[in-house]
């Protein structure tokens, strides 16, 4: 299955938050931003081995009951890593245990973490392939009724998948994708796309740019596709403050990263300074055609999500 059917998309600009990863801090994060009025909260499929992190899927089960509102979003899934009908079933349930409310991200991963997958006897090969068959198994597994699949890599026939997912045809699904024809794909198979937090601005308008020709190219609808962007940012009152708190903050985050060079890092992507200008800087990103952004505190981050507050009150209204 490579082509999918329009959503339609709320409209209007709106912000989300990614959760942190501290047991402690989730549900009073997460009430608060609730109470605040951003439109979701996100976490992480993180592979990593070493630091401290809690499974994405479980922290977003754990949200849906303390929270009534928030969209519930993963951001991304990396293809091949779980088996495609043992996903299907576990998204399905956090659909069904949060009312309807999960956003799924998908992913193909880097390459430095399939050496590491290998090693723990997951597949590895053929990542695009697994992440695209992938896709068609879940959907057709959603469909609540007995279903048939026959891809290269997986093929059934009779097998009826429980529970069904509140949202139907089945929650949407968002490609994290950076490269030309990734992104072409995801417009061809998803609901949506999201862009990577630390991609520099200047290169996600780029890729924006190729996303809008392909709906174009494609005949899409835009209002039935998601463009999203996570975003780290601080709020101070100056820049020159934000940039003294984010750049010991990247270098521990991204120190030693295979792909993402932590020097500098704070200038390359994220957004600083004064309410006002974080406003001013995230508003270019929607005005370029971004529909939602993802805000990513680097530190102090129940002070960071109330200083965000002020950013979200600073959006035009959004639709009930």
């Amino acid at each position: 299955m490579e082509s999918v059917t329009d959503r339609v998309v709320p409209s209007g600009p709106r912000l989300s938050v990614g959760a942190p990863t501290d047991p402690e801090l989730l549900v009073p994060f997460a009430r608060r931003a609730e109470e605040l009025g951003f439109a979701g909260i996100w976490t992480q499929d993180t592979l990593s081995t070493g630091n401290f992190s809690l499974d994405g899927l479980h922290v977003l089960s754990y949200l849906a009951s303390v929270t009534d509102r928030l969209r519930l979003g993963i951001g991304v899934l990396y293809s091949g890593r779980r088996n495609p009908a043992v996903q299907a079933r576990e998204l399905a349930t956090i659909d069904q245990l949060s009312g309807g409310r999960l956003t799924v991200g998908l992913g193909v991963g880097n390459d430095y973490h399939r050496e590491t997958l290998a090693a723990l006897g997951i597949p590895t090969d053929r990542p695009v392939r697994r992440l695209v068959e992938g896709i068609g198994v879940m959907r057709a597994l959603w469909s609540g009724a007995e279903a048939d699949y026959d891809g290269e890599l997986y093929a059934f026939s009779g097998i009826r998948s429980q529970p069904e997912p509140v949202q139907r045809p089945g929650p949407p699904i968002w490609i994290g994708a950076r490269a030309e024809p990734a992104l072409r794909r995801a417009v061809r198979i998803a609901d949506g796309w999201t862009g990577a937090a630390p991609v520099a601005t200047d290169d996600f308008l780029d890729q924006l740019k190729i996303v809008q020709r392909a709906l174009a190219d494609q005949g899409r609808d835009p209002a039935g596709f998601t463009i999203s962007k996570s975003v780290y940012i601080a709020v101070e009152d100056t820049e020159e403050r934000a940039r003294q708190r984010l750049v010991p903050a990247f270098d521990r985050a991204f120190g030693g990263n295979p792909v993402y060079d932590a020097a500098g890092m704070a200038d390359r992507v994220a957004v600083f300074g004064p309410p006002e200008h974080c406003a001013e800087r995230l508003g270019e990103l929607f005005d370029a055609g971004a529909d939602e952004l993802t805000l990513y505190p680097m530190y102090d981050r129940m002070d960071q999500l109330e200083a965000f507050g002020d950013l979200v009150s600073s959006l035009p209204a959004r639709p009930a």
